[in-house]
């Protein structure tokens, strides 16, 4: 029955039935809530409905009858005659009116030696268990035990994944939100763009349209790698894909080639790669715009990260004409200047500029961890 997944109550029925039958009188399974403090009716044979709903949620303590205090000490409570226990006293009334005259309870414990519930032996006459009895109580219950914890184990999964189904859903609808924003706001700018005469204007315009396609394809790379992956991103697997993308959206039309070389293994929080994955657009798309004149033949831009001890080096490196000033300088910079120096201090990093004849270089050296 356990083997063929039936359920907990139909299983507990069988051996509740099967020490009524061997060891005599009548039998009831019940299992601990989930407050701890009281023990609810699973599983009986022999015994009256109205017995079991008086008992049904029945005080877990040590002035409880049987029962209750084995669930309370974890050990067997024999009470080989019910008249004569003082803890039975406020249920005597009961018991004589359903013939109960003795009531052993043998707690149920999981594998970590929690009580889970009690398995309970009642009999018309007063008597104790023999040797041979107390073996087969035991049985009994290491068996109910076993089969209850499964259960439980398997409630857990079941919720768990309905969980996680529901939560990947959610993230999936909040996922897709935020593309359709980023979709609307596309065609909005794109729309506008068209109907500009100002130049200015339209550059400005430009640029921001720019900025949304960039954060679109972060996220949406993002998004794609957590899903498969979890909160930790394989850095190497996000770049690679997301520089593939750039060099297809922004630098085949002007003949220039991306590369990438990272170290494999790098996982970063997700927080943490978004951020760098908007500081490796933001310094690809100035290079792309930028680093280069019109005469310019066989341009390159070379996007790395390794990891030195503690520390990755993510660098952006073109062969361009470098910078007009040699330096990248924030005050009174262009948008694009302060989003860098803004990305770098997200991410508590270290920035060096290193401009060349042959193009310049942007290193970016950051902590591993937070």
């Amino acid at each position: 029955m356990a083997v063929s997944r039936q359920s907990l109550e139909s299983i507990l029925q069988v051996l509740a039935k099967a020490g009524s039958e061997h060891l005599g009188g009548r039998a009831a399974i019940f299992l601990v809530d989930e407050t701890r403090k009281t023990l609810k009716y699973c599983a009986s044979a022999g015994l009256a409905a109205t017995y079991i709903e008086a008992i049904h949620g029945f005080e877990i303590g040590p002035h409880s009858p049987s029962c209750g205090t084995a669930a309370y000490t974890g050990e067997l409570v024999v009470v080989g005659d019910v008249a004569r226990d003082p803890l039975w006293a406020p249920f005597l009334a009961l018991a004589r009116q359903h013939g109960i005259a003795a009531c052993w309870s043998q707690p149920l414990k999981d594998a970590k030696g929690a009580t889970i519930g009690t398995f309970a032996l009642y009999h018309e006459v007063p008597r104790r268990p023999t040797p041979q009895e107390l073996q087969a109580i035991d049985l009994l219950a290491s068996t109910a035990s076993l089969l209850i914890e499964r259960s439980i184990a398997d409630t857990t999964l079941q919720n768990t994944l309905a969980a996680l189904q529901r939560s990947e859903l959610a993230s999936r609808e909040l996922s897709h939100r935020v593309m359709n924003t980023f979709h609307v706001l596309e065609g909005v700018l794109t729309v506008k763009i068209r109907s500009m005469t100002d130049p200015a204007s339209r550059a400005i315009t430009a640029e921001a349209l720019e900025r949304v396609r960039a954060m679109s394809l972060v996220h949406h790379k993002l998004f794609k790698q957590t899903q498969d992956s979890g909160d930790e991103v394989d850095v190497s697997v996000f770049l690679d894909s997301l520089v593939a993308d750039l060099s297809q959206a922004f630098a085949m039309d002007k003949n220039l080639k991306l590369l990438l070389s990272s170290d494999p293994g790098i996982f970063l929080p997700a927080e943490r790669c978004t951020t760098l994955g908007l500081l490796a657009v933001e310094l690809v798309l100035n290079a792309i715009k930028h680093a280069f004149d019109d005469t310019a033949r066989k341009g390159t831009i070379a996007v790395a990260l390794h990891r030195q001890n503690d520390w990755l080096e993510f660098s952006v490196r073109d062969n361009g004409k470098g910078l007009p000033n040699g330096a990248l300088v924030a005050k009174k910079a262009s948008l694009g200047t302060r989003l860098i120096h803004a990305f770098v201090g997200d991410l508590d990093g270290e920035l060096t500029v290193r401009n060349g004849a042959r193009g310049a270089e942007f290193l970016v050296a950051l902590p591993l961890s937070d």
